[in-house]
Parts: C-alpha cells; structure tokens; sequence
C-alpha cells in the first residue's frame, strides 16, 4: 500500500510545515521506506525550517524538508526552478553533513532568471511605502515572462543560453519596468545587469545544476513507498483571493496541486492519505497586505523570537496576530472539500498546532499532533 502525506500551511505561511515534513520523513524512512518529498508549489521563496535531534539547523528553499531524515526531493512542474538559489543551498547541504540524497525536477519547470528577480526588486524598491511584501526572489515575473520550461533551457547550447538572457530577458525586464512607470534602469541596477559576469554565472549554476538533479516527469511517484508532498506559503496567501492579488502569491497552496499531481500519476494505485494542515497557536504575516488579526508581539509573547523571518528589505519584520480558531477550522474545511482523489485514494484530514511552548492556547485541543519545539522529537501525536 502506498502512503502519502500532504502537508499545507492553513494560514499566511511559517506555521511549521517543515516541521511536520520532516517528522513524516523521519518516521518512513525509520520503517525502511523509500521516500519521496514533492515541493508541491511555489519556488525558491519558501523558507522552511527544519532542526534535526542532533542539532542540525536548516531552511529548505529547493529541497524537500525530508532531506536531513534520508528522503529524496522530487520539484514537480508547478515549481518555480532557480538555479542560483539551488546552487546555494547544494553546498549548504553539503558542508552540514548531509549526503546519499537524490533530486529530480519535472522537465517542464518554469526556471527564474537574474533579470526576473532584479525586475522584483527594483519594482519593489519604486513602491516604497505600498510594497507588496514579496520576497524578491522573482516568482511572479518568472510566471509573467513565461519563458523557457527547465527541458528546453537545458536543451541548449551555452552561446544560445547567453543569448537567450541578453535579449528575451532583459527586453522582458525593460518592458515591465516601463509598464510600471519606470523609464530607466536605477544607476546602481545597470551596474549589475551590464556586468557580463551575471550572466556567466548562471550559466554556470545552471550547468552545475543539471549535473545534480535528474530530469524525471511524474510516474517517478509510483518508484516511492512513501510520498510527502510540501506545499509551500498557507490557504490565505492562495491565487484565488483575488482581493488581495498583490499581496498573494501566484501558486495554489491548498490541497489542489497535490490532486492533480496524484491523479495524474497515481491513478488506479492504491494508497492511504493524510492531508495535515499545520498552525502555530497564533498567527503571522512577513510581508505586506491586509492583517485584521494583526496585535502586537507582546499580545503573545515578549520573548519569542523567530530566528528565520528576520527582517530584510523587501518582507520587513514579521507580524503577529490573534487566531481565530472557527475561521481556521472553516479555511481548511473548504479547502479539503474543494477536490476529488481517485476512488483508490482513501484520504483523512488532521491537523498538527505547532509552538504550543510560546502561546497555549484553545487550538491546541484540536490538534491531531502538537509540538512545542523545534526538532521531530517534539511532535506529539494526540
């Protein structure tokens, strides 16, 4: 029987799904099983923490959160590929002492380049005070360039790539810059995007990359006992809350992504399925946009301090609020109800409350799991 676990943020993000990711990982992959995380959304924006028993700290960006407990990372096609982070994070890995894990990536994978997140940036820079919160990684004007998929970018010569960068790309930027209102490059921009070694550089990540990861599509799924698939960001930072467009992300982070990716892979395979939203016992926000749970950190606690939302120039300081335990329940409800699986996929909903040390508080009695700390060895089941 095969066994999958979806692991989904149920508010605006940072509540613990690399946690929980790992927690899963550790426990197939202690009962000698082959296991597979599956990036469900989103890219190289998603930051998730995962401390090991021993001590080993590490933000997942690219790779699956499972990675530290021995699973394997397969980025399927709605994940957004950049090279220059994964290249990062690689050698992250490696000088923490992790190693024997593998990585594949869907052939058809939107793949981000310099220009796309300097497009990012520069627009952020030009809002000022009405930033939309985004990181600055180049997400959205990956997805708005609609440019080569990883399979065709891979597919080329070098001299095509640098071609490829210096006109589609950088037209593209020139474009969205103007069509926000910005005629010219900022002076301490041009610098950098007419510096030959930028592109040079990717090139040559890109290059190391494909020496690392495997180019698969999705019947690698049915190779693995246990599937984990990790969304990225929460259910209120989904695309479909158009009210709020600019201050969401352009991925869905609800239980949609995975469907389709099991009914297109796993059709006719028979297997069990947890769909585990995850909440810490209070609420945050990095980033701009609407907050009306919004209170002040000493409304929770004085002394908490969240060593990986620190403030940067794009997100800001991360916001705190109050959470509303029947709007919660009813978020994930809606959200689980909003898909069908395949008659062979027998799937229940839990939830696991995370830092319960820092705010107790009603939500904890709901939890299908709870923690109170920062490794697995925290994670208790209720």
């Amino acid at each position: 029987m095969k066994e999958i676990r979806i692991v989904i943020g149920a508010n605006y993000g940072d509540e613990g799904k690399g946690l929980m990711t790992d927690y899963f990982a550790a426990r197939s992959v202690s009962a000698g099983r082959k296991t597979l995380v599956i990036p469900a959304n989103g890219g190289a924006q998603r930051g998730h923490t995962v401390t090991t028993p021993e001590g080993v700290r590490h933000v997942f960006h690219h790779f699956g959160s499972g990675t530290l407990a021995g699973a394997d990372t397969y980025l399927p096609r709605f994940f957004i590929v950049n090279p220059m982070v994964f290249m990062t994070e690689w050698e992250e890995l490696l000088g923490k002492g992790a190693k024997g894990f593998r990585i594949c990536m869907d052939p058809e994978c939107p793949v981000t380049t310099p220009f796309d997140m300097i497009t990012n940036q520069i627009l952020e820079e030009s809002r000022g005070n009405a930033r939309h919160g985004s990181c600055g990684l180049g997400i959205w004007e990956t997805l708005l360039r609609q440019g080569k998929e990883l399979g065709a970018l891979l597919a080329m010569t070098e001299d095509e790539i640098r071609a490829y960068l210096n006109t589609e790309c950088k037209e593209q930027m020139r474009y969205r810059l103007a069509e926000n209102g910005i005629a010219q490059i900022p002076q301490h921009w041009q610098e950098v995007t007419e510096d030959p070694g930028l592109v040079e550089n990717y090139i040559c990540d890109l290059r190391d990359m494909s020496r690392i990861a495997t180019l698969r599509t999705g019947e690698l799924l049915r190779e693995y006992d246990t599937l984990i698939f990790e969304n990225g960001q929460g259910l209120l930072l989904d695309r479909s809350h158009r009210e709020h467009s600019q201050h969401t992300t352009p991925s869905n982070t609800g239980l949609r992504n995975p469907a389709e990716l099991i009914r297109e892979n796993l059709r006719g395979v028979e297997t069990e399925a947890e769909c585990c939203y995850v909440t810490r016992t209070y609420l945050t926000r990095h980033g701009a946009g609407p907050f009306a749970e919004e209170c002040a950190k000493e409304e929770i606690n004085v002394d908490m301090v969240d060593r990986t939302n620190v403030p940067n120039p794009h997100q800001g300081t991360i916001r705190y609020g109050l959470l509303d335990e029947k709007a919660l329940l009813k978020r994930i409800r809606e959200d689980f109800d909003s898909v069908q699986l395949p008659r062979k996929c027998r799937i229940r909903r839990t939830l696991a409350v995370t830092h319960e040390n820092e705010y107790p508080g009603r939500v904890i009695a709901m939890g299908d799991y709870v923690s109170d700390g920062e490794s697995r060895d925290s994670v208790k089941p209720q």
